[in-house]
């Protein structure tokens, strides 16, 4: 009778401390168009320009990129543990408009622990004007002494048939920097002032 009592506490311990992990991710919503080319477990391949029209968007510098991933402290329990927001800045750093249609681009947030990426967050946008973000963000928290914190990879994805939809102002023309990683270990390095 003990051994089994004592196995339903451990359980029952082990979801109470587990499930704060689960609930603080953020919802992943990933349009109809796009999930084709987007799996929650696995990232994007890079988009390729098709060379039928690479000299005509070089020319427009409509250029989306994946600009910052920022780290910041939410709450604060003890000087080893805190929440903290993961936060991915996608940015117009071209000289035009950035106009599409609705749903045929994404912003995405994975958090890769040792080769296993998961998409944590995601953030569908539109339209960007030159120097104009959109940002996507989640919770989790965080323990400064963990061994092998994970990294942290955002990524603009396109409806895969973006640069043949008629429509040359959402022709991104730099795909280089549509991907961008940070490592976790910047975030043990930040300041937990608990007041």
């Amino acid at each position: 009778m003990k051994k089994n009592s004592l196995s339903v506490t451990t359980a029952l311990l082990l979801w109470v401390l587990l499930a704060p992990l689960t609930a603080t991710f953020a919802q992943t919503v990933i349009p109809a168009n796009l999930q084709k080319n987007i799996v929650v477990n696995r990232l994007p391949n890079e988009m390729q320009i098709p060379a039928n029209v690479r000299s005509k968007i070089m020319i427009k510098r409509i250029d989306l990129s994946a600009a910052a991933i920022n780290f910041s402290v939410v709450t604060c329990k003890d000087k080893f543990h805190a929440t903290v927001k993961i936060e991915g800045v996608v940015k117009n750093t071209g000289t035009l408009n950035y106009t599409s249609g609705p749903n045929q681009q994404v912003a995405l947030l994975y958090e890769d622990k040792g080769g296993r990426p998961a998409l944590v967050a995601t953030r569908v946008f539109q339209n960007l004007s030159p120097g104009q973000e959109v940002r996507v963000s989640f919770n989790r928290p965080w323990y400064k002494g963990e061994e092998f914190p994970p990294k942290y990879i955002l990524i603009i994805s396109y409806d895969p048939d973006i640069y043949l939809d008629s429509n040359d102002n959402n022709d991104d023309s730099n795909t280089g920097n549509n991907r961008l990683e940070r490592s976790g270990s910047e975030i043990s390095a930040l300041p937990f002032n608990c007041q």
